[in-house]
């Protein structure tokens, strides 16, 4: 096409344009994309920058990273702090700046405890009104903070016997709190505590009344109950039969209460303290049994045989006191069958060996042995002068002493004379 001067467009009556108005022309139109787009790219930024949380909280212990500050995905944003130096070990807050195209933010990171501490219900079986510590009804305690603290929610229900649930509370060092709820069974004593031991006493006045010696006590709930003895009325020094009684009680307070009659006895001529027989007899005991690998019957052969070796026999028609007869025997060492018995009970005494006196004129041991009662007799007589007799039948003693058998325990019945081996103090 033909390009018209502007001489030309005159002619035909048009007005030719000129530069400074198509220039500006141009500027106005830029002016307005400019504005529209720079408008378009603030508002872009502004949303892009309200994507970046204000607050951030991480849980101690747990892992983060970077995209815990963002809305989404936000790669552009550069975080001016290096989190891998921010450990979640302990609580804490944190200033993180956060840069976004030259924008400034800041998010505040906090770091804090809010899971509660964790354990696992022990089933607990208690006295009603006796409830076990609290820290003995959960195990397995765990938390983070490494503290953990038991106890109960309140006064635990144990008053009442029967199965019951008891809420027992958990917190950690920053106050969190979680409930563990432990099954009980309650139970209620009613039975009283079983007093064993107890025997009638026979004692000499003037002598210290040893009330407690082979006493025991127990409960099928109390570990320890109390043992004490009621004595009112009672007085050592003075001859007569006296009533007194062992009392025992358990913590759910049942009492047993067991009577035993005590005869005090006038103290005869020839009477010795029996602590200073029995201290006498042990340096005896101790010469005659020299190992501690002896069995029951290998001691008492001993002491019978010792008896025998070192006692002379001597009639006569007085029968002393037991431990005036002791005494001599240890002493003096001559006497009848009384001083021969209670040489015998003495030592066995010492040995722990169970013995008892029996007197059908004469007068000899019975003594537990392998469990069972046998006689045993260290005096000779005219049936045995070369030797003891030692675990005999009442089928096998001299009858010319006979005795009352309806007060001593049942007797052995087995014959073990041919077992016995007299040479080595011992039995096949």
């Amino acid at each position: 096409m033909k390009k018209h001067s502007d001489r030309e467009m005159e002619m035909y009556g048009v007005r030719p344009r000129s530069n400074l108005g198509r220039n500006i022309a141009i500027g106005i139109s830029c002016g307005i994309v400019g504005a529209a787009l720079g408008a378009g790219l603030c508002y872009l930024l502004l949303s892009e920058m309200a994507r970046i949380k204000t607050s951030v909280h991480v849980e101690m212990g747990d892992t983060f990273d970077r995209s815990v500050f963002f809305d989404g995905d936000l790669d552009q944003a550069k975080i001016m702090t290096d989190l891998t130096k921010i450990s979640t070990d302990e609580p804490g807050t944190y200033q993180i700046p956060i840069n976004y195209f030259g924008k400034k933010a800041t998010s505040i990171l906090e770091i804090s405890d809010t899971t509660p501490p964790t354990g696992t219900a022990v089933p607990q079986t208690c006295m009603k009104e006796q409830p076990p510590e609290a820290s003995e009804t959960v195990k397995d305690l765990y938390d983070l903070s490494g503290t953990v603290y038991v106890q109960y929610s309140g006064s635990p229900n144990v008053m009442t016997a029967g199965e019951t649930n008891v809420p027992v509370v958990l917190t950690d060092a920053y106050g969190n709190v979680s409930v563990v709820s432990v099954p009980f069974t309650v139970l209620e004593d009613t039975t009283p505590p079983v007093i064993e031991g107890v025997q009638n006493i026979a004692m000499v006045a003037g002598d210290p009344a040893k009330l407690m010696e082979g006493i025991t006590v127990t409960d099928d709930y109390t570990d320890n109950p109390t043992l004490d003895v009621d004595v009112t009325g009672f007085d050592p020094n003075t001859p007569g039969t006296y009533e007194i009684f062992y009392v025992s009680a358990d913590e759910a307070g049942n009492e047993a209460r067991v009577p035993v009659t005590v005869t005090v006895a006038v103290r005869p001529a020839d009477y010795v303290y029996p602590d200073e027989v029995y201290a006498r007899g042990r340096e005896i005991y101790s010469q005659i049994i020299t190992s501690n690998n002896l069995t029951d019957v290998q001691i008492a052969m001993r002491i019978f045989k010792w008896a025998f070796d070192n006692i002379k026999y001597v009639s006569s028609n007085t029968e002393k006191h037991w431990t005036g007869a002791a005494m001599q025997g240890f002493n003096d060492r001559r006497g009848e069958c009384s001083i021969f018995y209670a040489v015998c009970k003495v030592l066995l005494d010492i040995a722990g060996i169970e013995n008892l006196k029996v007197d059908g004129g004469h007068i000899w041991n019975l003594v537990k042995l392998n469990g069972k009662w046998y006689h045993c007799d260290a005096c000779p007589t005219r049936t045995h002068k070369n030797t003891y007799w030692f675990m005999r039948l009442d089928s096998q003693l001299d009858s010319r002493f006979p005795f009352d058998g309806s007060e001593l325990p049942e007797r052995a019945t087995e014959d073990v004379q041919g077992r016995l081996d007299f040479t080595n103090l011992t039995i096949n």
